[in-house]
């Protein structure tokens, strides 16, 4: 037997009754490489290689041997050796016990010690391939890790053909995509430096029905040597391999989802290797975590493309409003001057009639230069710019300003508009922090609106009062503005505050506006802390509700 062999001291358990037979077992597992231990004495953590029983010892174990001889330990005891002077317990009692094999007495020490050196070395080859496992599990983390650190399709595919080659010890590794919309499509290949070979470059078609067949199968494509007798006799490695040098190969399917979408193909070339199963296993992990990256790295590529090119737009939309407010607002205001101007009688006297009619572009100008100023604002909420001059107001007076400003306008259509007067010292409560400007903007939209979708002898009423939200948070104030106009369809109320949408009634009557109101007012009453909401009925109004924060 080779000391070089025994060189490792492991230890073992010996439980007999008979000094004399202790001595022979202690000396037998010597000659084995193995340390006896007498039963009962304290263990290193590290499990026994096996132990040796004498009957006697087995009757005092009673049936559970295992827990016996380790108490400490989790029930997994190691192999038992029977030292019986010939009566042996019938197999299935064997089995039950736990017990391994057997030797009779008087023991022969060449015997045992032949039986614990063979368990033995079966031991420690189990202990070294777990040790190798266990690196390859870690490298093949190393990998993954890899992968996860990055979106770059071509960075995964790199470090998975380079750390796949390193790792399981090939010589070639070659990884190829189909066309797919769910991955960019990637040839990926690497070779050990000094390798005089490559993996020859498959029939696509062939590759894609290998990639299928094995992605229904949930199997891997393992050929231990190309250059037997027999090799591996499907189409993708046979002849080619071949000729092409290699001698061994381990073809995968790379998918996601509930198809394929490329293969991954590694190869040595010069030893036949059989593959174990912990290596196919962690290759096909490392492959699936590879599938899942290009899939996601795939998919925030297009929308980080997608946003970039929204930013983009955004600019450029950005910069087309700030040049129409530039270029179409400097020719407005020269239009409207000189129209004042001609209206004032300065260029000389004009007719009834002319004068109507320049009253008439007067007010399309008007209308014209308030459309450029909503576009205007709409850009600047989109690009964070919006500023607010904020001081304490008292509503009551902002919102008379308001009905004075619209009130020829309500008359000209014959619409009552009125708002509901408040006691003098509730008049001061209805007090707030804002901007003065952009709430003016806000109820001159939601009245003008109320006043423009009210047919005649209508009427629009203001309330305002202060209320209690019922969060415990402060009070609010609410002003409605309810009119008995047109009203609005059930399934519209939902988008009135989309930029551009405009109700499905008011565009078959042809009334006019840009669609844009609504979703201004819902902007500056955010900013302002606030909510806006809209309710209505067909045919018989709608009411505007607005509730703000009280200073």
């Amino acid at each position: 037997m080779s000391t070089d062999a025994l060189s490792e001291d492991l230890p073992a358990v010996v439980a007999v009754s008979d000094p004399q037979l202790q001595r022979e077992v202690e000396e037998a597992l010597g000659l084995a490489g193995l340390r006896p231990v007498p039963h009962g004495m304290p263990l290193d953590p590290e499990l026994p290689v096996l132990a040796v029983v004498d009957t006697a010892a087995l009757q005092q174990a009673g049936t559970d041997l295992r827990h016996w001889l380790l108490p400490a330990a989790d029930g997994s005891g190691p192999p038992v050796i029977l030292v019986t002077p010939g009566e042996l317990l019938d197999v299935e009692d064997m089995v039950r016990r736990g017990i391994t094999d057997f030797v009779l007495s008087p023991v022969s020490g060449s015997e045992l010690s032949y039986r614990a050196a063979l368990i033995r070395a079966e031991t420690l080859a189990v202990r070294r391939r777990r040790e190798v496992n266990a690196v390859l599990r870690g490298k093949a983390r190393v990998i993954s890790a890899a992968v996860r650190a990055t979106n770059d399709p071509h960075v995964m595919s790199e470090a998975v053909v380079s750390g796949l080659g390193d790792v399981f010890q090939a010589d070639h590794v070659a990884l190829t995509t189909f066309p797919d919309e769910r991955v960019p499509e990637l040839l990926t290949s690497w070779s050990r430096a000094g390798s005089s070979h490559a993996i020859p470059a498959p029939d696509p078609a062939l590759a894609a029905e290998v990639a299928e067949m094995l992605w229904e199968s949930g199997k891997i494509l393992a050929a231990r040597d190309h250059q037997a007798p027999d090799p591996d006799v499907h189409p993708i490695l046979h002849p080619a391999p071949r000729e092409a040098g290699l001698r061994t190969s381990v073809i995968l399917p790379l998918g996601h989802g509930d198809r394929p979408f490329g293969l991954i193909w590694l190869a040595g070339e010069n030893t036949a290797r059989t593959w174990s199963p912990t290596e196919l296993s962690l290759i096909q992990h490392v492959s699936g975590n590879l599938a899942h990256g290009l899939v996601q790295g795939h998919l925030i590529t297009a929308q980080r493309t997608v946003l970039a090119r929204q930013r983009e737009l955004d600019r450029e939309k950005t910069d087309f409003v700030a040049t129409i407010n530039h270029e179409l607002r400097t020719p407005l205001t020269s239009i409207t001057g000189y129209l004042d101007l001609i209206l004032d009688g300065s260029g000389g006297g004009i007719s009834p009639e002319i004068a109507q009619m320049l009253e008439i572009v007067g007010r399309n100008a008007t209308r014209l230069n308030h459309l450029i100023g909503d576009l205007l604002t709409i850009s600047r909420a989109d690009a964070d710019e919006t500023r607010m001059d904020v001081e304490e107001l008292v509503l009551q007076d902002l919102l008379e300003q308001v009905i004075a400003s619209l009130t020829p306008a309500a008359t000209s259509r014959n619409v009552e508009l009125t708002l509901d007067e408040l006691d003098p010292e509730l008049r001061l409560d209805l007090r707030l922090d804002g901007d003065r400007e952009q709430l003016e903007r806000v109820f001159m939209n939601l009245i003008s609106n109320a006043v423009k979708f009210t047919p005649p002898n209508g009427s629009v009423r203001l309330t305002a009062e202060l209320c209690d939200p019922g969060d415990g948070t402060a009070p609010m104030i609410r002003v409605c503005v309810q009119d008995t106009g047109i009203g609005i369809p059930e399934e519209d109320l939902p988008k009135l505050f989309s930029r551009f949408f405009r109700a499905s009634n008011a565009t078959a009557a042809a009334i006019p506006g840009t669609g844009l109101g609504l979703a201004i007012v819902q902007d500056i009453v955010n900013q302002h802390g606030g909510r806006l909401t809209i309710s209505s009925t067909m045919g018989e109004g709608t009411c505007a509700e607005v509730l703000l924060p009280a200073s």
